[in-house]
């Protein structure tokens, strides 16, 4: 049998105890529809920085307070993520949502850019 690096990496992880699906299971993406939005329990890794950086605010001042079904800035009807600023609360277009543990929807999927938020 001829090992390669994967091989090699997956006997480390038996080895060493941790499971092997950790190593390689990505989490899964859901369309973004109204059913999947009730869904969001938290936000991603960038969207408190982004959501403060459209409002010029401290990130530390942004938090996520809920997902819901509402309009976009053209009234249009999309998933919105609600995070609580120094200038009120704020409702963000979600761009993705992912599910691992947990469902979180992404407002900033990209890092360094803004949210898309109504107001």
């Amino acid at each position: 049998m001829r090992l390669t690096g994967f091989n090699i990496f997956c006997c480390l992880l038996a080895v060493t105890g941790l499971p092997v699906a950790a190593a390689t299971r990505q989490p899964d993406m859901l369309y973004v529809t109204p059913a999947n939005c009730k869904l969001i329990s938290g936000y991603g890794k960038y969207d408190l920085e982004g959501v403060a950086k459209e409002f010029k605010v401290k990130p530390a001042k942004v938090r996520y307070l809920k997902a819901e079904w509402g309009r976009a800035q053209d009234g249009n009807p999309q998933c919105n993520m609600v995070f609580g600023t120094p200038k009120g609360n704020k409702s963000c277009k979600v761009f993705t949502i992912m599910h691992d543990e947990f469902t979180f929807g992404m407002a900033v999927p990209v890092p360094g850019n803004h949210a898309i938020c109504n107001d």
